[in-house]
């Protein structure tokens, strides 16, 4: 969550939190589908990007059956990107746990849904398969043409015992992008994963204590932190954040007080029945800190950051914590918006606004993978004024960009256009 001013070129870094010594973080008990979250992948792959889904109330996605549109119900949720390395991603995850009394007709609708979308595929027949592995019901459906951008596939694999459905998307690939030359390399890595994956759900990882959860003493212990949230979220630790805003003195530095109010209004928004107990840490919080935990609060309650109004310098920094925290793409989509206004050079505010979107969006590009498939999604699907401004974003070295702008900037002021 590093933060830069594009004047100054002066790269900041937020301060960090202390492991709290509150009573409530000394043991987290794993939550039911951490387990597939915190698996270790072989055949080079990793997690790249994880979406937690909104845990309140239950919910319903609609999935199209030869008889029409059905409906599974969902509880709890995941959504996990896996890759063997930029911008080789493998496989898309879904991870649902169903409602308990819906899931015999869930599993049945998914089934047919399978089937469904077997038999509606055109072009050669894929390969269907059912068998039971490791505690799991697995069905796929399979095409092993390894064309300009296979292959594909759709693992679904059922745990009955935990009512736990877990979608797979093996994703094509462009050739120079793979890490894998023929269909048997490619089941290997298929097998190892699922492998993996099943072996993890049967020994869900030990509960966490104060004594192995890594340390969060200083500025770099936060940033990789609050960074990296959105890929592992950890809301037990949300508290201590909240407590360690004003000793660490991150809120004297101005620059960082946009990004961090972002952060915990996203993180309030997207866990709404642990707002209550947090309202009581942030009551207890001196002076400017309760100031900007109330705001984050106010925000979440009016539906996040997404609906601030005005287009200002400090709505990079708010889009950018909110990201952080979930790894929403509705935040790069905002951002790509104002990185648009780079090019109004007729008035320094709105040119600031541009350029620094578009210089963060260059930078978090490069460490963030999952930041860089939204990108190139975007690219894929827009105008060409759009698929320009992503392919400069892409393509341009960061700070060279960086340079660049302060360059132009000068240039403007002893011209006299700019003050």
């Amino acid at each position: 969550m590093r933060l830069a001013s594009m004047i100054s070129a002066i790269v900041l870094t937020v301060p960090s939190l202390m492991v709290g010594q509150s009573a409530q973080n000394v043991s987290a008990k794993p939550e039911p589908l951490d387990a597939y979250l915190s698996c270790r992948y072989g055949a080079g792959l990793s997690v790249v990007s994880a979406l937690r889904m909104q845990r309140d109330g239950l919910r319903y996605r609609d999935i199209t059956t030869a008889d029409g549109k059905k409906k599974v119900s969902i509880i709890d949720g995941y959504r996990l990107m896996l890759s063997q390395g930029e911008p080789s991603f493998f496989a898309n995850l879904h991870i649902e746990k169903s409602d308990p009394r819906q899931y015999a007709r869930d599993k049945d609708v998914v089934i047919k849904s399978l089937e469904y979308a077997m038999d509606a595929r055109p072009g050669p027949k894929a390969f269907w398969d059912h068998m039971p592995y490791n505690g799991f019901d697995v069905y796929s459906v399979t095409d092993t043409t390894m064309g300009a951008n296979g292959p594909h596939g759709i693992y679904v694999l059922f745990r009955d015992s935990t009512q736990t459905i877990v979608t797979i998307y093996f994703l094509g690939q462009k050739p120079e992008h793979r890490h894998f030359g023929t269909i048997q390399e490619h089941d290997a890595i298929v097998d190892k994963m699922i492998e993996d994956l099943t072996t993890c759900a049967n020994a869900p990882p030990a509960a966490v204590t104060a004594g192995n959860l890594p340390p969060l003493r200083t500025p770099e212990d936060l940033d990789r932190f609050m960074n990296k949230y959105y890929l592992q979220p950890r809301p037990d630790r949300i508290a201590d954040a909240m407590v360690m805003l004003t000793s660490s003195g991150v809120l004297q530095i101005p620059e960082a007080v946009g990004t961090i109010t972002g952060f915990f209004s996203e993180v309030f928004l997207t866990n709404p029945s642990r707002l209550g107990g947090w309202q009581t840490v942030i009551d207890k919080q001196p002076g400017f800190a309760k100031s900007v935990l109330d705001s984050a609060v106010s925000w979440s309650k009016a539906g996040g950051v997404l609906q601030l109004p005005g287009q200002l310098p400090q709505m990079n920094d708010f889009y950018w914590g909110a990201f952080f925290a979930s790894g929403n793409p509705l935040y790069v989509k905002k951002l790509l918006e104002l990185a648009a206004f780079a090019t109004k050079r007729d008035d320094f505010n709105v040119w600031m606004i541009g350029a620094t979107a578009k210089w963060s969006l260059a930078r978090n590009s490069r460490q963030h993978a999952l930041v860089r498939s939204l990108l190139e999604e975007e690219k894929r699907t827009s105008d060409k004024l759009k698929e320009d401004l992503v392919d400069d974003i892409l393509k341009r070295d960061p700070e060279r960009m960086r340079q660049e702008m302060v360059d132009f900037r000068n240039k403007q002021i002893r011209s006299g256009k700019w003050k």
